[in-house]
């Protein structure tokens, strides 16, 4: 993996920086002439998310070094607290936050994860696209690569904004920072909207309509990886905790306008399967019209 990144960040042709060149400078015409046939102009989509990958997960790796970047471990030490009305006793809260904090070691920080995340982000981003965008498609593979690029690209560009912005906020404050949410999420959703509307046209509806394909991506995406990472913390949780505690048979709350649903963890899990079962809907529904 290594010597493929290497290798394309030293190509000044038809490498790394001429990709990241043109999908920041003129995003719409480099992926229009892609689409058209011109598949040298830009490197392989594949190699392209893989080097996003590695300079994302190097930089990380770099903040949390430098101290200017809080590592999820820390953000996660105090998720689970000892409420001393609760019914759960303080071992099986303390056994809990050791799950907690090692899930968020072994799962969040693991460049794993990032590849898990971006590869589905890109692979949802593709059947989103190509049901909005099919007459601009003539395979289902120009979908895929399309999206590749514009994920790719986004992680790039989140990138260098947290390069910039957390050593100058660190350098200020002495304390370490992450850039504000709004921004990041913000800078994905321009660039992936301008992408839209100039490499396949339509002007500000293309735009909007990418910005929908993005939303839903991502809120599949977020499912999926919450789903599998819930999943996981409960098997942790129910081998590491003792027999008998609460953790046996654990509910999940939802309340809304003074009224509260509880429901078992796994029907909770279940429940979040809901947004694929309506994409599932409306692609046999296009399938079989």
């Amino acid at each position: 993996m290594l010597s493929t990144f290497f290798r394309e960040f030293v190509d000044l042709n038809g490498g790394l920086w001429p990709t990241v060149r043109d999908l920041t400078l003129r995003p719409g015409r480099a992926l229009s002439d892609y689409l058209r046939g011109a598949t040298k102009s830009l490197m392989h989509p594949g190699r392209y998310l893989l080097a996003a990958i590695v300079v994302a997960f190097a930089a990380r790796q770099a903040s949390i070094w430098i101290g200017a970047r809080v590592p999820y471990t820390a953000k996660v030490s105090g998720v689970v607290s000892n409420d001393p009305s609760s019914e759960v006793d303080p071992e099986t809260t303390r056994a809990l936050q050791s799950v907690v904090v090692s899930i968020a070691d072994q799962v969040m920080e693991s460049q794993s994860f990032l590849v898990a995340s971006s590869l589905l982000l890109a692979g949802l981003l593709s059947l989103t696209v190509w049901r909005l965008f099919r007459p601009r498609f003539e395979r289902g593979a120009q979908a895929v690569a399309f999206s590749v690029f514009t994920v790719a690209h986004a992680v790039f560009l989140t990138t260098a904004l947290r390069c910039l912005y957390v050593p100058a906020a660190y350098a200020g404050s002495g304390k370490a920072v992450a850039p504000p949410s709004l921004l990041v999420y913000g800078t994905t959703a321009t660039y992936i909207s301008i992408a839209v509307s100039r490499a396949l046209g339509g002007g500000l509806k293309a735009a909007a309509k990418g910005l929908l394909a993005l939303f839903w991506a991502a809120s599949e995406t977020g499912l999926l990886l919450g789903i599998a990472i819930g999943a996981y913390f409960f098997w942790r949780a129910r081998t590491q905790v003792s027999e008998g505690s609460s953790i046996e048979n654990p509910t999940v709350s939802f309340e809304a306008n003074g009224t509260t649903l509880e429901l078992g963890a796994l029907g909770a899990l279940g429940a979040l399967l809901l947004p694929f079962l309506v994409q599932a809907g409306i692609e046999a529904y296009y399938r079989l019209r």
